[in-house]
């Protein structure tokens, strides 16, 4: 006998033994002939592996390449992160076995590392804060892009504006006119023909689709300055860009025309954890340590140490950038959409997150995976059967779009 990845199950395989999903209910009994039929059934229901009969010879062994015990600890570490998100839905059913393959496949079985607050406080010293009434009282500016970010503001809500406009605010930086100009060649569009300036990008894509894409670009310095004890901020940045792209995709799946608007939300998702980490890194590092080890979710245990969530923060943050309302309503709803008076953006930044955690891509603190908002998938009409082309488009632009806007 011989256990194979689900993704590696093929037509004429007989089970060497029953099949049963993570809560151990008969899926396909022992001597069953594998049809694709077969194969479908094990994807919906969350399956990451079976045993079929008979050993594969050297060769075949080398091509398929599984390492069993490799195999079950991705799957352990996976059902861990998912303790509590759940599986009854046939949607996290399958985001779980799209999970362990991803984990497995990249070796991706490390938590997120915490804090040590033994290193950077006394426990005893720490107070728990009203973060709100703290947040009135420093003066929170946009680093030194603040100015680009307001222009680019102006020319969105003007009608009146031309792709001159827009390349004009742009080209006075000439690192964001690179950085803009390098993704809209990159496969994140896929043009066939080389784009040479900004005006002829807001000229293919939109003027609104650009400028929004250059404050996303432009907010990237925010991620910047949080202490290394605190959080590992290229991780918060990997999670946050994987969140963009991810919200991107869906969205262009669903039809929705402001993807590069949704890309933003998701990068900047979790932008009031940037604000904690930064300026309340004591009780940030108590937070930490109260959720490290355990089994609590950040996002809950904050309210109990700050009073508040890093979504009210984010959201006073955005509203002082004087960020669009739709793009605030994302970030402030993002983990209870169906809340939102407008609930299809939230949803997609919702599931965006829940799919950036359950693949390990990047991390913003968080070690466990969200738990679903079902209403959110009705909301924009998301079916489990394309959640596998949403992950594999994600982490085939991931890599190289990293490298753009970390370099």
């Amino acid at each position: 006998m011989q256990r194979v990845s689900l993704d590696q199950l093929k037509k004429g395989m007989v089970l060497f033994e029953e099949a049963r999903d993570i809560n151990g209910r008969l899926l396909l009994g022992e001597g069953t002939e594998i049809k694709s039929s077969h194969i479908n059934i094990l994807k919906k229901w969350g399956v990451a592996s079976v045993c079929i009969s008979g050993e594969a010879d050297d060769e075949e062994d080398d091509k398929i390449g599984i390492n069993f015990e490799l195999f079950e600890r991705a799957a352990k570490n996976v059902k861990n992160i998912f303790q509590h998100a759940g599986l009854s839905h046939p949607f996290m059913k399958e985001l779980f076995r799209l999970s362990v393959l991803h984990r497995f496949h990249a070796d991706n079985f490390k938590p997120p590392r915490s804090v040590k607050i033994a290193e950077t406080n006394d426990q005893n010293n720490v107070a728990k804060i009203n973060l709100r009434n703290e947040l009135s009282k420093k003066e929170i500016k946009l680093p030194e892009i603040s100015t680009i970010v307001s222009e680019l503001n102006e020319v969105i809500n003007n009608p009146q504006s031309s792709a001159e406009d827009i390349a004009t605010v742009v080209n006075k930086s000439p690192t964001l006119t690179a950085k803009l100009l390098k993704i809209v060649n990159s496969s994140f569009y896929s043009f066939h023909s080389r784009i040479d300036s900004v005006s002829r990008a807001v000229a293919v894509i939109g003027t609104k689709e650009i400028a929004s894409l250059a404050i996303g670009i432009s907010t990237i310095s925010v991620f910047k300055g949080i202490p290394e004890e605190i959080a590992d901020m290229q991780l918060f940045l990997k999670h946050s860009l994987a969140c963009g792209l991810l919200a991107r995709i869906i969205a262009a799946h669903n039809n929705i025309p402001q993807t590069e608007q949704l890309f933003v939300a998701g990068l900047l998702h979790d932008i009031g954890r940037v604000v904690i980490y930064k300026d309340f890194s004591d009780q940030a590092a108590m937070l930490f340590s109260q959720c490290a080890g355990g089994d609590k979710l950040l996002h809950q245990e904050e309210k109990n140490w700050l009073g508040c969530k890093h979504t009210d923060v984010g959201k006073i943050l955005l509203n002082k950038w004087n960020l669009p309302e739709t793009l605030v309503h994302s970030v402030f709803y993002h983990h209870n959409p169906s809340k939102a008076r407008e609930p299809v953006w939230p949803s997609i930044i919702h599931l965006a997150d829940i799919i950036a955690n359950a693949l390990g891509l990047g991390s913003s603190g968080e070690r466990f995976v969200p738990h679903l908002d079902e209403k959110a998938l009705n909301n924009i009409s998301f079916s489990p059967g394309i959640l596998e082309m949403i992950v594999n488009q994600a982490t085939h632009q991931f890599t190289s779009f990293v490298s753009f806007l970390t370099e």
